[in-house]
């Protein structure tokens, strides 16, 4: 890779750099939306978003800000360079949904990136040299001879140079150094639900203790689920219909369940059951989760988790297998 300015040879200055006093949380976050190979990793000054995609129905995001990391660091005007240099590539990828214009997009590999990260708490105590693939490599720089049953908090530096250049990890832990890359893919454009681009209809903020036991209740044979909002009694259900019958769990707006509700419009919706379930893992790591519907029938889970920092959050956006009024226009751009 060449330099920002002058020869080849010269010193490329980082993109991006930040450190982890504990990469637990990190991986936490990351686990949420693993059930996809890739994720697209979004870096600005706030801090970074992970983003993976499902069947053009699904959209799941994983929220880390600046205050989660001991250090962060941007390089705002670099990375406007980078953008200058391919302008002609994403002239068209202008962000109409509230992105920050300075943020840098990449695409990394999520497994091998979990991977990296638990190298030290892994099963069976993995090793750096057990994880090389085609898309990661690591090297174990220094051991003190710690025995291998003493762990304590893996602290990481992650960076980034730029467009084409790996994504870079230095793990540490009981004085074990390990250092590893990360292939980097160019970003593709992403699909379009649209969430924000119509008005919010219904809203409501649920403990997510009662949300986790109507997920456990839903017939796992259904290939959809209902799920209604309304200013009248019940004023949240989720419903199934599968092989073994019906399931159906209503909420009333009660302070013991719903920190908040708002209906503007009554409205219930059909969604894929198999989707949905993918956010059963931010469930249960979440204390609350709010809902929100948009006039299009969009549907919004956000996932409030609690970290070391503050409150880190993951959100899932599904299109209805149903609109509320019209047919789902084919998915196309970003959410």
């Amino acid at each position: 890779m060449t330099a920002v300015h002058g020869t080849a040879t010269e010193f490329v200055p980082m993109l991006f750099r930040a450190k982890l006093a504990n990469v637990r949380p990190l991986v936490n976050m990351l686990k949420t939306i693993s059930f996809r190979p890739r994720a697209r990793c979004i870096i600005s000054p706030d801090g970074l978003v992970f983003a993976v995609e499902e069947s053009q129905c699904l959209v799941a995001q994983a929220y880390l800000r600046a205050e989660l990391f001991t250090t962060f660091s941007y390089n705002v005007q670099l990375a406007e360079y980078y953008r200058n240099q391919e302008q002609e590539a994403f002239e068209d990828e202008v962000s109409q949904d509230g992105e920050q214009s300075d943020a840098t997009q990449v695409v990394l590999p999520l497994d091998n990136l979990i991977e990296c990260l638990t190298l030290f708490y892994g099963p069976a105590g993995t090793s750096a040299s057990s994880t090389q693939s085609s898309s990661i490599s690591a090297t174990n720089l220094y051991t003190s001879g710690n025995p291998g049953d003493l762990r304590g908090a893996t602290t990481a530096v992650i960076g980034f140079k730029g467009p084409g250049a790996d994504f870079e990890l230095m793990l540490e832990e009981r004085g074990t150094i390990s250092q590893c890359r990360l292939s980097t893919f160019v970003p593709e454009p992403p699909v379009d639900l649209r969430f924000s681009h119509y008005p919010t209809t219904q809203q409501l903020i649920i403990q997510s203790k009662w949300l986790r036991d109507a997920f456990n209740e839903l017939d796992p044979t259904s290939e959809s689920v209902h799920i209604s909002i309304a200013s009248t009694e019940p004023h949240f259900r989720i419903s199934t219909m599968g092989e073994n019958g019906s399931t159906d769990m209503t909420y009333s707006n009660s302070e013991r369940i719903l920190d908040s509700f708002f209906c503007n419009e009554d409205q219930e919706n059909q969604y894929n059951l198999s989707l949905i379930l993918k956010c059963k893992q931010a469930l249960a790591m979440s204390d609350k989760t709010k809902i929100r519907i948009n006039q299009r029938g969009f549907l919004s889970f956000q996932f409030m988790i609690p970290t070391s920092a503050d409150v880190s959050f993951v959100n899932f956006v599904f299109a209805p297998l149903v609109s509320a009024d019209e047919p789902v226009a084919p998915a196309t751009a970003r959410v």
